[in-house]
C-alpha cells in the first residue's frame, strides 16, 4: 500500500506542476495574443534586413553595434519559417517562455517550490518581458540566456559536475556573443564567488579557469570590433550623478515592475513596487547564503550601466532586461516576507499594474511600436502603378524594404543640398504625375526646413497629409488650373486672397480637384493659422477637405511677411461615391487651439467663409 505521507508529497508535486504548466501555457498564449498587431519598427526591420545578408556578412566585424549571435541565429530561422511578423516575432517568445520554467527552477533551489512559482507566474505577466518577447530583437534571447549560465552555475556550485560547468560556459559565451551587457552577469557571479567559494581552492581553481577560457574565446572580437566600437562611445560626464541615478536606477526598476506602456498612475504603481523590492533585498541578503546570488545578480549590472553610462551614447531599461528575473525573485521574496495579507495585496498590485500595461500595449495606439505597414498600406490602396514614391531619410530603408511596394517606382532622395537632387526631382516630376513622400523619424535631422516639401509644393497640388509614428505622407499631383480674380475678400484684417484657380476633375478611382489660392499677408502675424478648403452640396453637407497650415506646414503665417505673396496648391481628393451634381468649394482660415475662424469680408463672403465658385461633379 501507498503510505499516506508519499501520498501527500506525491499529490503535492501533481499539484505544484500543475500550476507551473498553467503558467506556462498562460504565459505562452500572453506572448502570442495579437502578436501581429503592432507594425514592425525600425530596430526591428533592421534586424531583419541585416540577417537576411551572407551569413559571413552577418558575423563580420565592424557591420553592427551589438555582438553577431542574435543575428546568426535569425540568419538561420528566417531561412528555414520565413519572414511573416508572426514568425519574426514567434522566435522571441520561445525564450520568453522559457525563461519563466528556469525563473521557477531557481526559486525553488534557492528557498522553495512556493517562491519558484510565484516568482514564474510574475515573470509570465510581466508587461516588460512580454513586450520583448514580441520584438524581433535580442532581448529576449540574451535574457534566456543569462538566466540559464547564472542557473548552472548555481547546480554546479552544489554538485561541482562538469556538466553544469560547461552548459555554464555555453551559455554565457551565447549571452556575451548576444549583448556586452551580459558581462554584467558575468561580473555579478564572480563577486559572488569570490565573496562565498574562494576557500574552497578546488572550486575556485576550476572556476577561474572558466573564465580565462571565456574571455579567450571572445577576445578575438573585442579586438575586431574595438575600432567600430569606440567610434560609437561618447564622453558625457554629467550622467555620474543624480539625474543619471534616478534615470538608470529608479527609472529601470520602475520599468521592471510594470512595463514601458503606461502613463503617470501606473508609472508610480511601479514606484509602489520599490517598497517590496527593498523587503525582499533584506530577506535575500540576511536568509541564505545561496540567496544572496539573486541581490548580487540585480545590483551589480544595475551598478556597473551607472558606471559606464558616461561612455555610452545613451541608455534603455531593455539594455537590463538581463536582469529581470533577479528583480523578480527578490520581489516576490518581498511579498512573502510580509504577512499573508498584505502580501497578497501587493501581488494584486503588481498584477493589476501588469494587466494594465499589456492593455495599453494590446490595444492603445499611443503605445504602438511603429505605423510604417499601416503608411505603405494606405498608399498601396489608394495609388497607381504609374506614382512614385519619394524616400527622404536613408534611416527608413530597412523598413521600405519589408514593407514597400514592388510594383511602384522609388526613389531615395539625397540631401537637398547634393548635386544629385535637382536633376533627380526634374526626372520625377517629367515622369510621374503623382508623387508620395515619405517623410520618415525626426525631419530636424535631415530637413529641418522642409525644404523638399516645399517644393513639391510650389510644383504641385497636395491631396493627402498623414501623420504616422514613423512619420509623415503626403501625396502631390500634378495638374493645370484656370486662374480667376478675387476681388476685396480680407479675412480678419490680417490676410487678403487676391486670386485663386480651379483645375479640371480627372476621370480615374483617384479623382482630384485641384485648387490653387493666391494670399497676401496684412500685416506680420505672430500665430499659425490653420487654412481649410472644403468641398459641400447644396445641402450643406461637407464631402471633402483639407485642413493645414499653408504649403503643408512648411511656410505658417507667422513667417509671413507683411505684403509678400504666398501660392499655395491643395487637391480635394473625391471618393468613388460622390453624387453627380453641383458643388461649391468654401474656403477659410482658423485658430487650431480654439477652432475660431477669422471673420471674411468682401465679395463672395460668408460671415467667417468664402464661396470661391461652384464645380459640377459629372
Amino acid at each position: 500500500m501507498i503510505s499516506n505521507k508519499y501520498y501527500s508529497r506525491w499529490s503535492k508535486q501533481t499539484v505544484l506542476y500543475t500550476c507551473l504548466v498553467a503558467v506556462l501555457l498562460l504565459s505562452f498564449g500572453i506572448r502570442l495574443f495579437r502578436i501581429q498587431h503592432h507594425n514592425i519598427w525600425g530596430d526591428e526591420a533592421f534586424s531583419v534586413a541585416f540577417s537576411k545578408q551572407d551569413l559571413n556578412l552577418v558575423i563580420s566585424s565592424g557591420a553592427e553595434t551589438h555582438p553577431p549571435l542574435y543575428h546568426a541565429l535569425l540568419h538561420i530561422w528566417i531561412s528555414l519559417v520565413g519572414e511573416s511578423i508572426f514568425s519574426l516575432r514567434y522566435f522571441s517568445v520561445l525564450p520568453g517562455v522559457l525563461v519563466i520554467a528556469i525563473v521557477f527552477v531557481i526559486g525553488r533551489r534557492l528557498v522553495d517550490r512556493q517562491l519558484g512559482l510565484l516568482s514564474s507566474m510574475m515573470m509570465g505577466v510581466s508587461s516588460f518581458a512580454v513586450y520583448y518577447s514580441q520584438e524581433t530583437r535580442m532581448y529576449s534571447l540574451v535574457a534566456c540566456f543569462c538566466t540559464i549560465a547564472l542557473y548552472a552555475a548555481l547546480r554546479w556550485e552544489l554538485r561541482d559536475s562538469s556538466r553544469w560547468l560547461i552548459t555554464f560556459v555555453v551559455s554565457m559565451l551565447a549571452a556575451v556573443f548576444t549583448h556586452y551587457y551580459s558581462f554584467f552577469v558575468l561580473l555579478a557571479q564572480n563577486i559572488y564567488m569570490f565573496q562565498y567559494r574562494k576557500n574552497n581552492m578546488e572550486q575556485w581553481r576550476k572556476w577561474m579557469w572558466v573564465q580565462v577560457v571565456i574571455l579567450l574565446i571572445y577576445m578575438p572580437w573585442v579586438l575586431a570590433q574595438l575600432d567600430f566600437i569606440t567610434s560609437k562611445a561618447s564622453t558625457r560626464w554629467e550622467e555620474l550623478s543624480i539625474g543619471g541615478m534616478n534615470t538608470i536606477w529608479a527609472g529601470s526598476l520602475t520599468t521592471f515592475g510594470v512595463g514601458e506602456t503606461v502613463a503617470t498612475v501606473g508609472q508610480w504603481l511601479g514606484v509602489l513596487l520599490l517598497i517590496p523590492l527593498a523587503m525582499g533585498f533584506r530577506s535575500s541578503y540576511s536568509d541564505t547564503k545561496r540567496l544572496r546570488v539573486v541581490y548580487y545578480w540585480l545590483v551589480v549590472p544595475l551598478v556597473s550601466a551607472f558606471l559606464i553610462a558616461p561612455l555610452m551614447p545613451f541608455y534603455y531599461p531593455r539594455y537590463l532586461i538581463i536582469v529581470l528575473p533577479a528583480y523578480l525573485l527578490i520581489v516576490a521574496n518581498g511579498f512573502r516576507s510580509n504577512v499573508p495579507l498584505l502580501g497578497g495585496a501587493w501581488l494584486i498590485l503588481f498584477v493589476v499594474a501588469n494587466v494594465m500595461s499589456l492593455n495599453n500595449f494590446y490595444f492603445n495606439r499611443q503605445y504602438a511600436k511603429g505605423g510604417y505597414g499601416d503608411l505603405m498600406t494606405y498608399i498601396k490602396n489608394h495609388s497607381t502603378a504609374a506614382d512614385a514614391i519619394l524616400l527622404q531619410n536613408g534611416a527608413q530603408a530597412p523598413l521600405y524594404e519589408y514593407y514597400g511596394i514592388p510594383e511602384m517606382k522609388s526613389y531615395n532622395m539625397p540631401p537637398w543640398n547634393d548635386s544629385e537632387m535637382q536633376p533627380l526631382l526634374e526626372l520625377i516630376v517629367s515622369h510621374h504625375q503623382r508623387i508620395w513622400l515619405v517623410m520618415y523619424g525626426d525631419p530636424a535631422g535631415y530637413d529641418p526646413d522642409h525644404i523638399l516639401k516645399g517644393w513639391l509644393h510650389q510644383r504641385a497640388f497636395r491631396s493627402y497629409h498623414g501623420d504616422y509614428i514613423d512619420g509623415s505622407l503626403d501625396l502631390f499631383i500634378q495638374g493645370e488650373v484656370i486662374s480667376q480674380k478675387v476681388l476685396d475678400v480680407q479675412f480678419g484684417d490680417l490676410i487678403s486672397l487676391n486670386g485663386f484657380g480651379l483645375g479640371e476633375i480627372g476621370e480615374d478611382g483617384t479623382d482630384t480637384l485641384p485648387v490653387s489660392l493666391v494670399w497676401q499677408p496684412l500685416k506680420n502675424m505672430d500665430r499659425d493659422y490653420t487654412l481649410f478648403v472644403h468641398l459641400v452640396d447644396d445641402k450643406g453637407q461637407l464631402w471633402s477637405q483639407i485642413d493645414s497650415q499653408p504649403l503643408g506646414g512648411t511656410y505658417p503665417t507667422s513667417k509671413w511677411i507683411d505684403g509678400e505673396t504666398v501660392i499655395d496648391k491643395v487637391a480635394l481628393p473625391l471618393v468613388q461615391d460622390l453624387p453627380s451634381g453641383s458643388y461649391s468649394i468654401e474656403v477659410g482660415w482658423y485658430q487650431l487651439d480654439s477652432m475660431e475662424r477669422l471673420t471674411a469680408a468682401g465679395v463672395q463672403s460668408m460671415y467667417d467663409k468664402i464661396e470661391l465658385g461652384i464645380v459640377e461633379i459629372p
